[in-house]
């Protein structure tokens, strides 16, 4: 039955291949989990997988919305915690203010040259597959600060280098000032 299902993920891997033109060589990230809404003082994560291929270009995190845009939204130093070489690697990073073309703030960081494991699984061994794919993924973490009265949505960009415009995974988020707040989006 295993061997039946493989058979039918690989044919449907091959026939998007070919209608689509995707490539298993590019990365393409997607979010594996992330918390329910980003709430003023409280630590928030998410955790990004790489189901695509190797990539050793590294990737950009980007923090967007209008809440970002007119101030009222910020965030502390963006943690990485990832895998290499077998062993858990924890990275900080600033989130800088960065202003786009059409004039509009949002918040980046860089992780340029950061080496992104390949989501693709060849193991027949379920263990050895879940293992890969925990090494490959990635875990964000910072403290957002957002003051306004509303709450407001704020979309969270993590892309590729090298597959910018497919490869890219992002999530709109609630951004709230008031704990109690989380409960509307449990």
């Amino acid at each position: 039955m295993s061997s039946r299902i493989n058979d039918i993920f690989k044919k449907t891997a091959a026939e998007f291949k070919k209608q689509y033109g995707i490539s298993n060589d590019l990365s393409r990230l997607k979010f594996c989990s992330n918390g329910a809404a980003m709430i003023n003082g409280l630590r928030f994560s998410f955790v990004i997988d790489n189901i695509g291929g190797t990539s050793d270009s590294g990737f950009c995190v980007a923090i967007s919305g209008d809440a970002v845009a007119d101030g009222s939204f910020g965030a502390s130093p963006i943690e990485l915690v990832y895998g290499m070489g077998g062993k858990q690697t924890k990275l900080t990073k600033k989130l800088s203010k960065v202003v786009k073309k059409d004039g509009k703030t949002i918040l980046q960081a860089k992780f340029s040259g950061l080496h992104l494991e390949s989501g693709l699984t060849s193991e027949s061994d379920e263990e050895k597959r879940f293992a890969q794919k925990m090494q490959a993924q990635l875990h964000f973490s910072f403290t957002p600060s957002y003051s306004a009265d509303k709450d407001a949505e704020v979309m969270i960009t993590v892309y590729p280098y090298d597959n910018i415009l497919e490869g890219a995974a992002n999530k709109w988020i609630y951004a709230c000032s008031d704990p109690s707040s989380l409960i509307k989006y449990l």
